[in-house]
């Protein structure tokens, strides 16, 4: 195998690291940022909805069928703990094809 040498003067790799810089920053701060968001143990619609991944009207229509709420002055706020124990309570375990009594249908021909 053959190793490639590349040699970069001092002025290049202060240019990158100059490039660079912007963009750690910004994925740290980014980071910390994130990680308080998730540190909260109540959340906003819009920030519960993303938290959960769905659509902010998919909460909404999640509380009418009985997804924990708090409502306090009007401003409703969502426990990351009862949600996600609302939703534990409401999953379900699918049949395996091995677990069906109905025998698997023939594939039909076409003619």
């Amino acid at each position: 195998m053959n190793a490639m040498n590349i040699n970069l003067t001092d002025a290049l790799i202060a240019q990158i690291i100059a490039g660079l810089k912007p963009v750690i920053v910004a994925t740290v701060q980014n980071s910390v940022k994130d990680t308080k968001s998730d540190s909260r143990p109540y959340l906003n619609r819009t920030d519960m909805a993303k938290y959960l991944g769905v659509s902010q009207s998919t909460v909404s229509a999640w509380v009418a069928i009985g997804l924990p709420v708090a409502i306090i002055d009007g401003r409703k706020l969502y426990g990351k703990k009862t949600v996600t124990q609302w939703l534990k309570e409401h999953e379900i375990t699918t049949e395996t094809p091995s677990q069906h009594q109905k025998t698997p249908k023939s594939p039909q021909l076409l003619q």
